[in-house]
């Protein structure tokens, strides 16, 4: 997404761009895959020799439940806000790299299939949610 300094107006500007699932750039190896374009819309402003990319990103994932390892698809919704020294630049910035950064930093730390999922049994692997077993298990209070 380039940014050309010049044609930021008093009211700003809005962009708003596509970007492909890959575009995060995370590895195989991840448990978490983007599955659905990411829907990138920025604000740009510019604050005397400061511009601020306010911004709002869209996209679906799949990944697994960290307590009972069940497959998950979520939508997915981002804000964030970037600043740059307007004087570091020539005519344009160009914000990808920084936008790609920000979504790596704002990936859900824990994704549980629903908030009061029980897991899986410790003693036969059982899903807690689904089955019982005859193992007992201590009552977690969520906190």
């Amino acid at each position: 997404m380039k940014v050309q300094i010049g044609r930021i107006g008093t009211n700003g500007m809005a962009l708003d761009e596509t970007f492909s699932a890959e575009f995060a750039d995370l590895s195989n190896e991840d448990v978490l895959k983007f599955i659905s374009p990411f829907q990138v819309k920025a604000n740009i402003t510019r604050a005397e020799d400061e511009v601020i990319a306010a911004c709002v990103v869209q996209s679906r994932y799949q990944s697994f439940c960290g307590r009972c390892l069940e497959a998950v698809q979520r939508d997915w919704t981002t804000e964030f806000v970037l600043s740059f020294d307007a004087k570091a630049f020539n005519d344009f910035i160009e914000i990808d790299e920084d936008v790609r950064q920000e979504l790596i930093l704002n990936l859900p730390a824990c994704i549980l299939c629903r908030p009061d999922c029980k897991g899986l049994c410790v003693e036969c692997g059982a899903n807690l949610n689904t089955e019982k077993c005859k193992h007992k298990h201590a009552v977690s209070s969520g906190t």
